[in-house]
């Protein structure tokens, strides 16, 4: 890597890194019905959730705190387990394979800072088997910033245009898809199969992926989700699992091909 790469590299790494640790605030937060956005004229600070302490700078390193602090609370001494690294890790992670694709450019920016809402998805649904609404609502609103963005700054030369409408409807047809197959496996196993949530991030993953990856979306959302339900099955021993993850990790995928230029399994052009 020539210096100026290395010097993007760091700063990907600390914004991943603040990122990671936004995630953990939005997982924690956001299930428990706590705000995570600036309240009146301060920004919502964290606090231990055993002795309800504030934390000071020191104790929100990304990583680092966790480390030093051997993964406790340095006020009461309550263990906080490997949740918040792997969290922090995972995001990343998830934004430094974002950079190696897109580059330091504009949108990868928008895809790194849309990470922790996906991330926190992710932590959210194992957790607590849901997918809330303000999060994929968020990263809409991402996908259709960096739509309208790309339009704008390139104009349609270069089929950004095509790519917009390809995107829009990729958003209904997903969704259109995703709630006939929740009707058609109800019916068949006369019991709840595709949450609402699920076919919500399904719209979502149309608009950041367009209708050309539908194909590709399908078969490894399908495929994640059968390895995850037998390690659901087999190492936890429980018969229901959290398809969101599957979706999630397919719509990451998704996004890192992209930047590849690569469309599998793509019948559309």
């Amino acid at each position: 890597m020539a210096g100026e790469s290395w010097l993007e590299l760091a700063y990907v790494i600390l914004f991943g890194l603040v990122m990671g640790s936004f995630a953990t605030a939005l997982s924690w937060r956001i299930p428990r019905g706590q705000a995570w956005f600036i309240a009146g004229k301060s920004m919502v600070r964290s606090a231990c959730s055993h002795c309800g302490v504030r934390l000071g700078a020191r104790d929100m390193i990304p990583l680092l705190s966790w480390l030093l602090t051997r993964g406790k609370c340095r006020h009461c001494g309550v263990s906080y387990g490997g949740r918040y690294p792997a969290i922090e890790l995972a995001t990343l992670l998830c934004c430094i394979g974002i950079y190696f694709v897109w580059g330091f450019t504009f949108p990868a920016f928008i895809m790194m800072a849309s990470m922790p809402f996906l991330v926190a998805l992710f932590a959210i649904d194992v957790e607590y088997f849901i997918l809330p609404d303000q999060l994929i609502i968020i990263l809409a609103g991402f996908a259709l910033f960096l739509i309208a963005y790309q339009l704008v700054v390139y104009g349609s030369g270069f089929g950004f245009e095509a790519q917009a409408v390809m995107k829009l409807s990729g958003a209904v047809v997903f969704a259109g898809l995703a709630a006939a197959i929740r009707a058609g496996m109800n019916k068949l196993l006369s019991k709840d199969s595709l949450g609402m949530g699920d076919i919500k991030f399904f719209a979502l993953a149309g608009l950041w992926l367009g209708l050309a990856y539908l194909p590709f979306f399908l078969l490894v959302a399908g495929m994640i989700g059968v390895i995850w339900g037998a390690f659901y099955n087999l190492a936890l021993k429980k018969t229901v699992f959290p398809f969101g993850p599957a979706l999630i990790l397919t719509l990451y995928a998704g996004l890192i091909l992209q930047g590849l230029d690569i469309v599998p399994l793509a019948g559309i052009e």
